[in-house]
């Protein structure tokens, strides 16, 4: 019986013209290119012994002992080209390794793609706008992250993928087999290596397949910011007047849930680029946590999640195949990939005009700050260095407050130049196109956590509707202590009582006494970035610092 990939076996004599593999003396026994949805199938079913399918027709498959990206173990190699822009330091997510433990690495990785039976790669592309689209070939030894790959980058025509030639970036995905602990620069056996002079991205040690995904997002935060395009960690919906929104918000902030929304379709759920066009997506597909999924309360991502979509690290009854998203016994990060065009109402090509709102959601668990807030310029760009959220408080002995977290652009971990960069660019092209900022919280009102409530998410969707409408926009304006935002007295839907949050505080000492210790939270935290005037300028960097809040001249 003939294999079923047989037809879509490449000969790696492919391989061979590509500089990147005659670098790295890639020479593998067979090559899969750019395999059909059914044939990775098969090939993930028959030869992995983790995956299996699961009674929606999704592929569920299991990433092994690491469930979740490992960003200590993240290098960057440092070289002479590029060390000057990249962001290096106190509060960098950049590692620096040198060049010969990144070759090193590949070495390694190369060696086990050329040892194994076969190899798999997935040819495709990163950003929607043509002429910013980016060549990414990704290299792996697992059909499961081939598959995965697939739905989330840009998946090329037949005659595009004919005429494909030089990648501009290739992922060496060596997942399965670990790094050398001795090695120069490693402190485990994982190690995810990024190389901007090579081009190349190396992983060791980790099966994560969300280490490629935030990979390629890592190599545009470099590669656009140089062509003046701004990269950003967020989603996007457009209306049907054409009014682009933007996303920001930390995990459980609400940004997946808020973003989808049934009357704007989507351009995407996770990264997007502002270019002189407007925005567009970056990838092809969505990546969302499955962990407590409800078809009644997230209907879009239920539906997408069948043939042709992967289930990382989700429980099942192995005789039903009935996946139990309630479980998070494997992990609490349960993922679910898939197309985009899975999504229903999604905007497809992923590109829309210049962004007409932008929202900053936190999700504040001491309970201080309003459930919306009209930000200028200067306190958009401080929040959005900021990238605000709080955990609620832990089970350990003596743990009362509420923690505060921050991530710098709302996703620290893939900066690549510093966070003030990021934020310059944002507010230009903010005061370029008349985009107005917005900061939502979704967290606690009436006190902090376990003594308040927790916003309600209609409220919380009425201003959103209201911001879209322009309600918003129009009505009269208060402002608040200390962190000095403008907050609006009405909005439909919404008690005037909950939009001011001090009102619904029984005792008024205590909630100022908290506001001055968040916002002593803030500012120890941005302290982090005072050198960022040597990347924006002293006058930006002083306009940053003024949006944030001014303990000076508050008084009880």
């Amino acid at each position: 019986m003939r294999n079923p990939c047989e037809q879509s076996q490449a000969n790696p004599e492919f391989l061979l013209a590509c500089e990147h593999a005659k670098a790295a003396g890639l020479k593998p026994r067979i090559c899969y290119r750019n395999l059909a949805v059914p044939q990775l199938y098969e090939m993930a079913l028959k030869h992995e012994h983790d995956t299996a399918l699961v009674s929606s027709g999704a592929l569920a498959a299991s990433s092994g002992e690491k469930t979740g990206r490992s960003p200590k173990d993240k290098r960057v190699m440092r070289e002479p080209q590029t060390e000057k822009e990249v962001w290096w330091g106190q509060g960098s997510p950049n590692f620096p390794m040198d060049e010969r433990a990144f070759l090193l690495n590949r070495a390694r990785a190369v060696d086990y793609l050329n040892f194994i039976d076969a190899i798999f790669v997935f040819d495709g592309y990163a950003n929607w706008d043509v002429e910013a689209r980016t060549k990414i070939r990704v290299v792996c030894a697992r059909p499961y992250h081939a598959l995965f790959m697939h739905n989330m980058l840009i998946r090329p025509t037949p005659e595009e993928l004919k005429d494909f030639g030089e990648p501009d970036f290739v992922i060496y995905n060596s997942g399965p087999f670990p790094a050398n602990r001795y090695t120069s620069y490693m402190t485990s056996s994982t190690s995810v290596d990024l190389s901007l002079t090579h081009r190349e991205l190396v992983i060791l040690g980790t099966s994560y397949a969300g280490e490629m995904k935030k990979g390629v997002f890592t190599i545009m935060h470099y590669l656009m910011p140089k062509r003046n395009i701004l990269s950003l960690h967020s989603g996007c919906n457009i209306g049907k007047a054409g009014d682009v929104t933007l996303f920001f918000g930390l995990s459980g902030t609400g940004k997946t849930t808020l973003s989808t929304d049934g009357a704007r379709p989507l351009i995407g759920d996770d990264e997007h680029c502002w270019g002189s066009k407007g925005v567009f997506n970056i990838e092809g597909g969505c990546y969302a946590k499955t962990i407590g999924l409800q078809e009644a309360k997230e209907p879009e991502i239920y539906k997408a999640i069948r043939f042709g979509a992967i289930l990382e690290n989700v429980v099942f009854d192995r005789r039903t195949r009935v996946v139990d998203f309630n479980s998070g016994a494997i992990t609490e990060n349960t993922r679910a990939s898939y197309p985009i065009d899975f999504i229903d109402n999604a905007c497809i090509p992923c590109v829309g005009p210049h962004p007409k709102n932008v929202i900053l959601l936190c999700c504040d668990a001491f309970g201080v700050l309003p459930p919306v807030s009209h930000l200028s310029l200067e306190q958009a760009m401080y929040m959005f260095v900021s990238g605000y959220t709080a955990k609620i408080a832990g089970t350990e002995m003596g743990v009362k407050e509420p923690e505060a977290t921050f991530s710098a652009c709302f996703g620290a971990a893939f900066l690549m130049w510093h966070p003030m960069k990021y934020a310059a660019m944002l507010a230009e092209r903010m005061q370029a196109h008349g985009t107005t900022a917005w900061l939502i919280n979704t967290g606690w009102t009436g006190g902090g956590f376990g003594v308040g409530t927790r916003m309600s998410l209609p409220h919380t969707r009425a201003i959103v509707d209201a911001i879209h409408s322009g309600d918003l926009a129009e009505a009269e304006m208060t402002t608040t202590p200390i962190f000095n935002l403008s907050i609006p007295t009405a909005c439909p839907g919404v008690p005037s009582t909950v939009l001011q949050p001090e009102l619904s505080w029984p005792d008024r000492a205590k909630f100022h006494d908290t506001l001055e210790h968040l916002a002593k939270l803030f500012m120890q935290n941005f302290s982090t970035f005072l050198d960022g005037d040597r990347y924006v300028g002293p006058e930006m960097a002083a306009r940053m610092i003024a949006g944030g809040p001014q303990l000076s001249s508050f008084a009880k």
